[in-house]
């Protein structure tokens, strides 16, 4: 049987009809497939105040959100020039606490010292700092820091001067003094993740490698 040009056009729209998108079809699937994920997220964003959040973190450290610049004043200095200026440029792992340093800060400290030391070659991007309320240091304290934390960056701050500090790291209006958390300030001076006292070290440990792998500042 032979079919005419006309009935050969006629199946073969009929047969592009089933089975295949025109054009314009085509066009209007990929824009769907493209704005989709857009979709989604708007609609994940709006279905609270707050916004959809995940509810699984890969962070361990609590983030402090949004990210609490540190504006210091002058007054508060690290050496010869503004703590505000030392917090720069680095990631700091800070903790604050008073001259007597029990066992708790001790623990803190070491801590810090163990999780910058396993960044390896990474580990010039980051400093610790150590401030304290009042003083001098006992001498047993001094003695503990030379010996065991020899690279330890520490700032001696008069109580006023400490309050005023103190300020900027209140975490659910817990005071500073008795929280013995450890906080993480980026290279902008923002404070941006906080970890209580009997948080897994190993978490910070981790938080701070995917900071530093991840992050083009610092």
């Amino acid at each position: 049987m032979r079919f005419s040009s006309r009935h050969r056009a006629a199946i073969g729209g009929q047969a592009r009809q089933g089975g295949f998108l025109t054009s314009r079809q085509a066009i209007v699937l990929l824009a769907l497939i493209f704005l989709a994920p857009t979709f989604v997220a708007l609609v994940m964003h709006n279905v609270s105040d707050g916004g959809w959040q995940p509810d699984v973190t890969t962070n361990s450290g609590a983030l402090v959100h949004p990210a609490r610049p540190l504006e210091l004043s002058a007054d508060i200095v690290y050496g010869d020039k503004p703590l505000a200026e030392y917090l720069q440029g680095k990631w700091t792992l800070v903790y604050l606490g008073r001259a007597d340093c029990d066992d708790a800060c001790k623990s803190n400290l070491y801590k810090m010292r163990q999780a910058r030391t396993a960044q390896n070659e990474h580990m010039k991007r980051v400093q610790r700092l150590f401030v304290f309320e009042g003083g001098p240091l006992p001498e047993s304290v001094s003695g503990y820091l030379a010996s065991e934390q020899p690279q330890l960056d520490k700032v001696q701050l008069a109580p006023l001067q400490f309050g005023k500090l103190a300020e900027f790291f209140v975490i659910d209006d817990t005071p500073v003094r008795d929280a013995g958390r450890v906080y993480i300030v980026d290279p902008l001076g923002n404070l941006m993740m906080y970890y209580p006292p009997d948080a897994d070290p190993r978490g910070l440990l981790k938080d701070l490698k995917k900071l530093l792998k991840y992050s083009r500042i610092g």
